[in-house]
């Protein structure tokens, strides 16, 4: 499927990406225009109940497609989301991507995106889970895995380390160590 766009004349060639495009790949647009595409059979909520199972379950975007998808933000109810995936409470997704309870609310409500940076943390939180399953063979594991302490990350959970970059490389390296059959 190819998508194509107009940009503006002072823009130089290729330099809009096809932001709207990807993250519609991923099924990470808003509720709004997610819904008004479903059958009216679809009951509500449901799409956004899917959304971070599709953002791990789907081809990762790599480079310029991926850096697009962050800069144009996901739905607010994608944190909704990776709470049930993880079957977590709302608010440690909230804390990990760095939302305030009463702004993801709001954003929600409004059918909004979240800011770029909190949108990278749920894209990192995807990328790591992915590769857990990837490791684990397992989706059940790599979640049971990713909730809970770990020796070797200081007894932090895997999914706590999230919230910046560095806490995402040490739980790949130990992901790592685990395929290729050193202790973690």
């Amino acid at each position: 499927m190819r998508a194509t766009t107009k940009t503006s004349d002072d823009a130089p060639a290729g330099s809009k990406r096809l932001s709207r495009a990807t993250s519609g790949v991923l099924g990470l647009t808003s509720a709004r225009s997610s819904a008004s595409r479903s059958d009216k059979t679809t009951r509500p909520g449901r799409l956004d109940n899917e959304l971070f199972i599709r953002l791990v379950s789907a081809e990762p975007l790599a480079g310029l497609a991926a850096i697009d998808s962050i800069r144009e933000g996901y739905s607010a109810s994608i944190l909704k989301s990776a709470s049930r995936f993880f079957d977590v409470p709302d608010a440690r997704i909230q804390a990990i991507a760095q939302v305030p309870a009463s702004t993801a609310s709001r954003l929600e409500k409004k059918q909004a995106r979240i800011d770029p940076a909190a949108t990278e943390r749920i894209y990192r939180i995807g990328s790591v889970t992915r590769m857990a399953i990837d490791v684990f063979e397992d989706q059940a594991a790599a979640i049971a895995w990713m909730r809970q302490p770990n020796r070797a990350l200081g007894e932090a959970a895997p999914l706590e380390l999230m919230d910046t970059e560095p806490g995402a490389v040490a739980v790949r390296q130990v992901l790592n160590a685990i395929a290729t059959g050193g202790a973690a």
